[in-house]
């Protein structure tokens, strides 16, 4: 049985010979991890910004309804407050049938919170996820905005029973102006939103922005 030790080596250039193989290595193996990680991180972004695209997308498509149901939900609010102060209640529950003179769909950050906690921000362009950022700010203050607009009209179309308690009307009517106040919030914080997808070169679904202008249609019809 022969073993076959290795052989020792003679010499400095020898030796730096067996080194420098040794470092090509690790730097190859090195580079070949950054390349692998670089083009995995690559992936990841184009996905986060796949996804944040369509959500900005169905957001800005929410956002259309502010300025297209404008005259409609105007025209609402006045008759609702005149009609609370006259105790008009039969025109009450005809604005009733006509509906919400907004329509509240749902406005989501999920893809921009999956995209924070995969610390996408540090792999995106600098100014791309900025973009990001605000239209998704806003989209929360939106969110939190849905639900106040659904209360106050609620609160306010009480007025269609004609419930006689003399804080009654003054309640309505302080819930309209509140419900307009809101919707003029709402009106404001949507156009910043737009000029934020716009940044993003993200525009409005054309089947949801043609939804909305029927309704504005039909509300406007029914009005008059």
């Amino acid at each position: 049985m022969h073993i076959h030790l290795p052989k020792p080596l003679h010499g400095w250039r020898e030796f730096a010979g067996e080194v420098g193989i040794i470092v090509l290595g690790v730097l190859i193996a090195l580079a070949a991890d950054a390349l692998i990680e670089r083009e995995n991180w690559r992936q990841k972004v184009e996905l986060a910004d796949t996804d944040m695209h369509v959500e900005i997308e169905r957001n800005r498509t929410n956002a259309a309804q502010y300025a297209i149901l404008a005259p409609c939900a105007d025209k609402v609010l006045d008759r609702m407050t005149a009609d609370l102060i006259k105790g008009n209640t039969a025109d009450l529950i005809k604005l009733h049938a006509i509906g919400e003179p907004f329509v509240t769909e749902p406005w989501t950050a999920t893809a921009w919170e999956a995209a924070v906690a995969g610390q996408i921000g540090e792999h995106m362009d600098a100014h791309r996820f900025l973009d990001y950022a605000e239209a998704f700010r806003r989209s929360a203050m939106m969110t939190d905005m849905q639900f106040r607009l659904r209360d106050n009209y609620a609160a306010a179309m009480v007025g269609r029973f004609g419930l006689k308690e003399p804080s009654a009307v003054p309640a309505e009517v302080i819930a309209v102006e509140t419900l307009r106040r809101d919707i003029g919030v709402a009106r404001e914080i949507t156009r910043d939103f737009v000029k934020n997808s716009d940044d993003l070169k993200i525009g409005a679904n054309v089947t949801g922005v043609r939804k909305y202008e029927r309704k504005a249609q039909a509300c406007i019809a029914a009005l008059s």
